[in-house]
């Protein structure tokens, strides 16, 4: 059962942004798929995955029960998308709980205080305390910096689904194509619902320049600057 006491109880406020904006919460979507979508709703992208933003008003016995934030609304606020997004960073760990977990942790039932304690483990799950939507966790605020700085690594993000998304410690023996060959044969397998599909991309996050960008995009910015050296 799925059950959150932090809702917006009086559905007549949601035009109401002071009475709205500690119930706002992040969700994560593909920005090509989602065209239609996007167009009449506030967004932020990044990469080719969109931020858009919802509210939440009740549960019920099995799932969530929430308003998306249109451009009629965003109108009727009188704000802009920066504002939207920077209250959603703040409501959204109160609406949806962060929860990072050692995938041994998730699949195996391995303790996870010994899980983080194994230096071999380099896949962590993010998502949220109810693993749905939970994918938009990778954007809270600090989540993948604090992150990184707890196993010392940048990490490769893989957007498995808008439910949860994986981290991968980056290191020289790692092979980025290896881990985006994976996304693209489970993305093309039955095992994630088309619905829930985030991304074909698998993403990267740098620890010391704390920048997140497309692994792609990563790789050809460390090339660029080894070139550099070289010429230097």
């Amino acid at each position: 059962m799925i059950h959150n006491d932090k809702v917006l109880e009086d559905v007549n406020a949601l035009l109401d942004y002071n009475s709205v904006k500690d119930f706002l919460f992040m969700n994560v979507i593909n920005a090509e798929t989602n065209k239609e979508e996007l167009s009449m709703e506030p967004h932020t992208v990044i990469g080719d995955l969109a931020i858009v933003y919802r509210v939440m008003i009740k549960t019920t016995d099995d799932q969530f029960c929430s308003a998306r934030v249109t451009n009629e609304m965003l109108d009727h606020y009188g704000i802009d998308v920066s504002q939207l997004h920077n209250d959603a960073l703040i409501s959204s760990p109160n609406m949806m709980k962060p929860e990072i977990i050692p995938l041994e942790t998730l699949l195996m039932g391995v303790p996870e205080q010994e899980a983080w304690q194994n230096e071999d483990r380099h896949f962590v799950v993010l998502t949220n305390e109810h693993k749905t939507d939970g994918a938009s966790t990778m954007f809270y605020a600090g989540v993948l910096n604090d992150l990184a700085t707890k196993l010392n690594h940048s990490l490769y993000i893989i957007p498995s689904s808008t439910d949860e998304c994986i981290a991968v410690c980056d290191s020289s023996h790692l092979d980025y194509k290896h881990l985006e060959n994976m996304l693209h044969e489970v993305n093309d397998s039955s095992l994630v619902d088309p619905d829930k599909k985030l991304s074909d991309h698998l993403y990267h996050y740098d620890k010391d320049e704390h920048i997140f960008e497309k692994a792609e995009d990563y790789q050809k910015r460390i090339f660029k600057q080894k070139y550099s050296q070289l010429l230097h």
